[in-house]
């Protein structure tokens, strides 16, 4: 019990007042945390756009390439495995959008208006759970370029050039 008062005493601490310099970043760093959800959804929005325009681009690229008539003159065998690693950035992209959509989802948290302690935390969890989910987002974008430009590499290694 004695240890819990001493942890949450408050240390004071003698000196002099802030500088304007010490104002100027504290009120920064005020304006950043009431404007970080924000820029938490305006990010995932971005991120929801840029994934919807690859899959896009992806799409009608396959779709209007000649990805059958290549598919069309590997073995069988070999057919799967290309189908296969055609699909796979569209999986990684749609994971992303799945993830990016997250950032919006409402979220029920517990807090009291009346206590600055629990309203810092359900904040901080808010923060923290957009962060991530966001985070997940970019990974999966990222992960689904990657696989972009394997199968594009592949498909030009592998895939034989069509002959007059």
């Amino acid at each position: 019990m004695a240890d819990d008062r001493e942890e949450n005493k408050i240390i004071e601490v003698q000196g002099g007042g802030l500088t304007p310099l010490d104002s100027f970043w504290l009120d920064m760093m005020r304006g950043t945390a009431k404007e970080s959800i924000g820029a938490l959804e305006e990010a995932a929005k971005q991120l929801i756009a840029v994934t919807t325009l690859a899959q896009a681009i992806y799409f009608a690229a396959v779709s209007f390439g000649d990805v059958k008539a290549a598919l069309g003159t590997l073995t069988p065998v070999r057919q799967w495995p290309v189908a296969i690693a055609l699909v796979v950035p569209l999986v990684f992209w749609l994971t992303s959008l799945a993830f990016a959509a997250r950032v919006f989802k409402p979220k029920k948290y517990q807090t009291s208006l009346d206590s600055p302690d629990h309203a810092r935390e359900a904040y901080e969890e808010i923060i923290t759970y957009k962060h991530r989910q966001l985070g997940r987002a970019h990974r999966m974008l990222a992960a689904g370029f990657v696989a972009l430009i394997t199968n594009v590499l592949l498909y030009l290694i592998f895939v034989p050039a069509k002959t007059g």
